[in-house]
């Protein structure tokens, strides 16, 4: 999986730093790639006050939480601190802003396999979530499951929702609110770099189409991951290491109408550094969540942050 790629390295976690406000005026420029062309949007960033010594990144929400992926160890009442996985799926609601413990999510998102991001339909029926392979527990695998209709914690008919070789990794799974469309990344051979993003038709049942690559445009001999789309899903987001960016992976976002997307954007030094940014969650159309590891005690920790595109 990319998580390999950056943070499968036997680095530590890091330690995060609270810290105020921050809008990034870096006039640095980077060397331009074919993608890289400057926003004039900027980023207000804060990072959110939850965040620990582990590794941890924002996937999306369910029913008013933020879901996180963690390596943090948790209270549960049905797994010990020791019988927890490394990375495990947090849930994080915020009360009178204050955000509250956070809470294991149960059934199909626990067990002895690293859970990765996770995507589900608009009306919370349907899942489509990752997990490690158990022979190859650095690959991850795409599932799909039903919401009970009577118990809202309970999700039953797991199936795996791609066949892939599992030496291969798909991740970070992202739904469309038509739920008619899956974008997701893979290693998986025939792309343009390591990994590629593609998106997938979705059928009455669940069951998905033939993944299709977003070609050439979007996808560099780099590595193309955490795709999203904006609240009006005219925009498309991702993180890319491709060359010329500002650090490591950088967050990217291109215009896209039936089928089509722009040219990519990188969104510039006001969210982007010399470390990693990724995984951009958008709330509204000037609001959302990303992760970055720009404020890590030690390198590659990701911590979460919120931010705000200035009027």
């Amino acid at each position: 999986m990319t998580l390999a790629v950056i943070f499968h390295s036997g680095l530590l976690p890091a330690q995060s730093k609270l810290r105020d406000h921050d809008l990034a005026l870096n006039s640095e420029t980077p060397t331009k790639s074919k993608s890289e062309t400057k926003t004039s949007v900027y980023f207000y960033t804060e990072e959110l006050p939850f965040n620990t010594s582990a590794h941890e990144y924002a996937t999306g929400f369910y029913d008013n939480n933020l879901i996180v992926v963690s390596t943090r160890k948790v209270n549960s009442a049905k797994r010990s601190l020791f019988d927890q996985s490394e990375y495990k799926l947090l849930g994080f609601t915020k009360y009178q802003n204050l955000w509250k413990q956070p809470q294991l999510l149960p059934g199909i998102f626990t067990g002895t396999e690293d859970h990765g991001g996770l995507t589900f339909t608009e009306d919370l029926k349907r899942v489509y979530y990752t997990k490690a392979s158990t022979q190859h527990p650095k690959s991850f695998q795409l599932y799909t499951a039903e919401r009970h209709s009577k118990f809202s914690n309970y999700w039953r008919n797991p199936v795996k929702a791609l066949v892939i070789d599992e030496t291969y990794s798909v991740e970070n799974p992202w739904l469309s609110a038509s739920g008619k469309l899956l974008f997701f990344a893979s290693n998986k051979p025939g792309g343009y770099g390591g990994y590629d993003l593609y998106v997938a038709s979705v059928r009455a049942d669940g069951s998905l189409g033939n993944p299709k690559n977003l070609g050439p445009k979007v996808n560099t001999p780099g590595d193309e991951n955490f795709p999203s789309l904006s609240t009006d899903e005219t925009q498309f987001y991702f993180a890319s290491n491709q060359s010329g960016g500002y650090g490591g992976f950088d967050l990217y976002h291109c215009f896209t109408s039936q089928g089509d997307f722009s040219t990519p954007q990188n969104l510039g030094s006001t969210v982007n550094t010399t470390s990693n940014e990724v995984g951009l969650i958008p709330v509204s159309g000037s609001t959302g969540f990303f992760s970055s590891d720009k404020d890590a005690l030690r390198q590659n920790g990701l911590n979460v942050y919120s931010y705000q595109i200035a009027d």
